[in-house]
């Protein structure tokens, strides 16, 4: 069951999308009433006899421009109305159902991350899972089996050939040679030095075991234990369903997905004790986390 402010925060998420699309759909239609009287007055103004006919004429074209620039801009603005009318029905493409889809997954991912870290704060035992085809040591205890975005940090040793050319014939054709070459050596060069800048590389989605000792990932080259008691250093930023460990003998780990924000949970849960869950400065975050996505 879900904190008793949810609710409340569902309900302001709601209020603000009706007044945005209010505010969305009737201040163009102000706006265009408003300008189309400043032109009458404007017109009204240039008709009043003793004015010369080239200001006349500029102030009708002036009248003319204005309109057709608020025309342009109040029919931008109905098609965005009539798109949020169409969202706020139900009516949706493709691609946004796939958005909402993905975004209604994470917002999931950090209420279940809300509930864990208050469930276990309180003293409750996790729910302890079963896996069947990966072996785990006695009385170790697993707690997720989910799908993540998998990185590694760390820089490459690039390697780097300079290429001279020695060439005959005219000047023309021997300065262009070296002009060619140097360019090409200028390329490789900069290819090597970015190459070589530590980034976050062999990123893939794998299946990840999370147990009460360490994190284990199947990665395209076979299954990795990252043991809890080599962690140096530990960033959770389950508002963004990421975790980043350090270690002593291997390279940071990042982890990221839909239950991102759990696997947060239960690292400073196991890092730093129970008794920090609620004091965590990442982990308290997420009440505001969950009103961001419900507002988005």
């Amino acid at each position: 069951m879900l904190p008793n402010g949810t609710t409340t925060v569902r309900n302001t998420a709601t209020a603000r999308r009706i007044a945005r699309f209010l505010a969305w759909f009737l201040w163009p239609g102000a706006l265009m009433v408003a300008g189309y009287v400043a032109l009458l007055l404007m017109v009204a103004y240039w008709y009043v006899p003793g004015h010369p006919d080239g200001l006349l004429s500029l102030g009708i074209l002036g009248m003319f421009a204005v309109i057709a620039v608020f025309g342009v801009w109040m029919i931008v603005h109905i098609f965005i109305a009539l798109g949020m009318l169409r969202r706020r029905l139900g009516w949706y493409t493709k691609t946004e159902k796939n958005k909402a889809a993905v975004a209604d997954a994470y917002r999931r991912g950090i209420e279940w991350a809300i509930v864990l870290r208050d469930r276990l704060a309180d003293g409750a035992p996790p729910v302890a899972l079963q896996t069947w085809d990966v072996m785990l040591e006695a009385d170790e205890v697993l707690l997720m089996d989910v799908p993540m975005q998998y990185g590694r940090w760390y820089g490459n040793d690039a390697v780097y050939t300079h290429t001279s050319t020695v060439a005959f014939g005219r000047p023309s054709f021997v300065i262009g040679s070296m002009v060619g070459s140097a360019i090409g050596n200028a390329v490789s060069r900069s290819s090597a030095h970015a190459a070589a800048q530590p980034m976050w590389r062999e990123n893939q989605t794998v299946r990840t075991l999370v147990t009460d000792r360490r994190i284990m990932c199947r990665t395209s080259g076979g299954w990795l234990s990252f043991w809890y008691r080599g962690v140096i250093a530990s960033h959770p930023d389950p508002a963004g369903s990421t975790l980043v460990l350090e270690f002593r003998d291997t390279e940071p780990l990042r982890l990221h997905g839909y239950d991102g924000a759990g696997l947060c949970v239960f690292a400073t849960a196991t890092l730093h004790g129970r008794s920090t869950l609620r004091h965590d400065p990442g982990l308290t975050s997420l009440p505001a986390a969950l009103q961001q996505g419900n507002d988005e």
